[in-house]
């Protein structure tokens, strides 16, 4: 991976918000972040390096950034839980695009940017392990899931509590990361909005590559729970009658 070969690896971000942060990959299981170290977890997606790790466990503070050091740009992901006293399960999350700045390089004028490239598809991916559900792309905005398994025996606590999550309809955001690369992400606030506090509200990250349908990724739900990562092979299958429909008590 261009400019981003080796152990350690310092980097300093450039980010939109108009702050700079060191950024240290000690190893693939740590990191250094403004001076101080937190285990990590890193995976790589043809050039580019996905990163995840946590400042705080519980309540839940998320840093998930993307690494193109052949193009010099960042992408940053912050999710944090437990701010919302009357939904504790909550998760709020920001996107902050900017640049790596690479030694005897000019910082990068360009920025990853959001995208309606997946608007109206859906692919099945498969999961290490075997579990496999569909993404529905409804919207630059939203997603919906089509679950092709049940998560547990019908009469479990679990699939008792899901029974009101009927419209899974969810916010989600897409970042053209690449050309057929997209940052793709979504919380469940939906669902936690009509499930009890056993059902945690969850974050999904996940960086996919369309042009060889591969996606690896983070999630998280329960607050103090692990962080969870995985890669998943994809392919595009038809949305079934209805799930395009814009039709739904979660969208505006």
């Amino acid at each position: 991976m261009a400019a981003l070969d080796g152990y350690p690896i310092s980097l300093t971000l450039a980010m939109d918000d108009g702050r700079e942060y060191s950024l240290t990959l000690v190893s693939e299981a740590l990191v250094r972040w403004q001076g101080r170290e937190y285990p990590a977890k890193s995976m790589e997606l043809g050039e580019l390096r996905f990163l995840t790790f946590d400042l705080q466990k519980e309540p839940r503070h998320n840093l998930t950034l993307v690494l193109d050091g052949a193009e010099g740009l960042a992408t940053l992901v912050t999710c944090r839980q437990g701010l919302n006293p009357k939904r504790p399960t909550y998760i709020e999350t920001d996107v902050l695009t900017g640049a790596i700045a690479l030694p005897g390089k000019p910082l990068s004028e360009k920025r990853h940017g959001y995208t309606d490239e997946l608007r109206g598809k859906a692919v099945e991916w498969e999961y290490e392990g075997g579990f496999r559900i569909v993404h529905i792309y409804v919207t630059e905005r939203y997603y919906r899931i089509r679950l092709l398994q049940k998560m547990g025996d019908p009469d479990s606590p679990y699939e008792r509590a899901m029974q009101n999550y009927t419209d899974r309809t969810e916010p989600a955001w897409y970042l053209r990361i690449r050309p057929g690369v997209v940052l793709f992400g979504f919380t469940e606030d939906n669902m936690d909005r009509v499930t009890p506090p056993e059902i945690a509200c969850a974050s999904r990250c996940q960086l996919i590559d369309l042009r060889r349908m591969e996606t690896v990724g983070r999630g998280f739900g329960q607050p103090g729970g692990d962080l969870d990562v995985f890669r998943a092979r994809g392919r595009f299958t038809d949305p079934l009658p209805g799930e395009l429909d814009p039709g739904s008590a979660y969208i505006i």
